[in-house]
């Protein structure tokens, strides 16, 4: 009934698994520490293996390089040597691997694993796990996980991978899944990761709440508890350390290694990035994937507002459609985002979007690597805290809540970013290296009638309200 190949196939991973993930989960001798998006997984494992529930197929898109595989690691070592879950009813499967042996038949490999070698335990409804690492290599993952969601109740489901658009053009696996996107790190998970140091539970309700109701009181709390009982304890100037972070700290695989190689590591991920995943969206010749090459270049050196289709596709002699196609299949893979201009939908579609990074560290290699970082080191950092400040705002709206946008301001001489809420109230944004007065902000709060705006900078050493300006330090903005 199954193929003896495949069946062999797995139960060679299913014997390695264990050795695996215990390597791969140590370093420096001490195990791992977990990110909040673990615990997430992990509290809906715990829900299924205790009672009936639907919580049960989850997929997991992210940049390559931000940790999913990680996470999968862990999940397995908690099922595995906590939960005591035998090693042969937990499935990690990384297609990546698997794609070199041809068409992939993933619901034959899943269906040998549930109904031949775990067939005793499908039928006595003993719980399943099944983890599928770049699932983006099977063009029907999503129906595939359908499937088997419909057909089974105690299997446990979860798909990560940098496309998620066959999910939502599969109206009934979208029904059916949970949607966990991972993110770069924030400075507080990346310190975290790093030192150990323990990060305030509320952190990001908190922060949230001042960005939308003007109030500091909690943010300055947390913000004062983190100096005292986090950056005094870290052996090393916190200001070198978030300089550190902005470089080469936003994607885990760069602890512990030094700066060249955390370059190289961050070149080779963006253009594994080009080279495997556009195709996934759509089909390129070989002169236009390496047009992607450049345009991430452009991308990451030059200011988001010098950067037009226009100049785009002057600079690369190839049309508007070609620019705008690999923009918009560069995004899909997650490796940038863009941000359009404020007004009218009129006036939006006709001014030109401002592109960044998801991660500053991906603008900071590239940055780097063509020897830009080494003539003014403040207008680079500057470049790094704006694209920062965008993908945080980015991550917030995504993540914690979709019911705001943001927007770049327009206007000559206006603020980096406008928020606009549901209800109407804008929120000016102004972000800089150095010092930065009130000008420019509390012109912003008089145009757009706002009740108060931000200035995230260097300009106060911890959260301050003076009249109707907040201000924000770059190192407490980035912990959000």
């Amino acid at each position: 009934m199954f193929g003896s190949d495949e069946k062999e196939y797995l139960l060679n991973i299913l014997h390695s698994t264990p050795r695996l993930v215990e390597n791969k989960l140590i370093k420096n001798n001490r195990p791992l520490n977990h990110r909040q998006d673990y615990f997430y997984l992990k509290d809906a494992i715990d829900i299924f293996l205790n009672e009936d529930t639907d919580n049960r197929f989850f997929i997991m898109p992210g940049i390559r390089g931000v940790g999913k595989t990680t996470i999968l690691y862990q999940l397995f070592d908690y099922l595995h040597n906590q939960k005591d879950i035998p090693q042969t009813q937990i499935l990690y499967l990384d297609l990546d691997r698997l794609k070199d042996f041809g068409n992939i038949n993933l619901q034959k490999y899943l269906d040998i694993f549930i109904r031949d070698i775990n067939e005793r335990n499908f039928l006595n409804n003993n719980p399943l796990f099944i983890f599928v690492d770049e699932s983006q290599y099977v063009n029907n993952w999503a129906l595939v996980g359908k499937i088997i969601f419909d057909e089974t109740k105690n299997v446990f489901l979860i798909f990560t991978g940098s496309d998620a658009l066959n999910l939502e053009s599969n109206n009934d696996a979208a029904r059916r899944a949970i949607k966990k996107q991972i993110y770069p790190l924030s400075f507080s998970e990346y310190l975290y990761l790093k030192y150990d140091s323990p990060i305030p539970k509320d952190l990001e309700e908190k922060f949230i709440d001042m960005i939308f109701t003007g109030n500091i009181s909690e943010a300055r709390e947390i913000e004062k508890d983190l100096k005292l009982n986090v950056f005094m304890n870290i052996k090393r100037d916190i200001q070198k350390e978030w300089e550190d972070y902005i470089q080469y700290g936003g994607l885990p695989f760069s602890f512990n290694r030094e700066d060249n190689e955390i370059i190289q590591l961050t070149i080779d991920m963006k253009n594994r990035i080009i080279e495997k995943d556009l195709d996934l969206f759509g089909s390129f010749t070989s002169s236009t994937r390496l047009n992607a090459y450049q345009l991430l270049n452009i991308i990451a050196l030059q200011k988001p507002s010098e950067i037009s289709l226009n100049k785009l596709a002057n600079i690369l002699e190839i049309s508007k459609k070609t620019v705008d196609n690999l923009l918009s299949t560069l995004e899909e893979t997650q490796i940038i985002f863009h941000i359009d201009s404020y007004g009218p939908i009129v006036k939006r579609t006709r001014r030109p979007a401002e592109y960044y990074f998801l991660s500053t560290q991906v603008k900071s290699c590239i940055y780097q690597s063509n020897g830009q970082a080494t003539r003014n080191k403040n207008e680079y950092l500057g470049f790094l805290v704006e694209n920062l400040v965008a993908s945080t705002l980015f991550k917030v709206k995504n993540k914690f809540r979709n019911d705001f946008g943001i927007f770049y301001d327009p206007e000559n001489e206006g603020v980096d970013f406008l928020i606009n809420t549901l209800s109407g109230d804008v929120i000016p944004v102004e972000v800089g290296i150095g010092q930065k007065n009130k000008r420019q902000i509390s012109g912003a709060i008089k145009k757009y009638k706002s009740d108060y705006g931000f200035v995230i900078s260097s300009t106060k050493s911890e959260i301050t309200k003076d009249g109707n300006v907040i201000f924000i330090p770059l190192i407490t903005f980035s912990l959000l």
